[in-house]
């Protein structure tokens, strides 16, 4: 029986958060617009995760920069 969980999810910014994050990078405040959107994606997975009854013994999120402001975040671990 595989024990090994991963489950990925893909988010994106959008053209109001690019704004908001810019000018918050200038003046050296947090960007909250890209943690909001980083939550966002674990949040997705964490919903899944419910959804299909999965449950784990340990986990890891690994977050990776993709082009054009989107972030890959993937979920992994070993199952119950």
């Amino acid at each position: 029986m595989n024990k090994h969980y991963t489950i990925t999810k893909v988010v994106t910014r959008n053209f109001i958060m690019d704004w908001v994050a810019m000018f918050q990078n200038m003046v050296g405040l947090n960007l909250l617009s890209y943690e909001k959107m980083v939550q966002n994606g674990m949040q997705q997975i964490q919903d899944q995760m419910e959804k299909d009854k999965i449950k784990l013994d340990w986990y890891r999120y690994e977050i990776t920069q993709l082009t054009n402001g989107a972030v890959s975040i993937t979920l992994y671990g070993d199952k119950k």
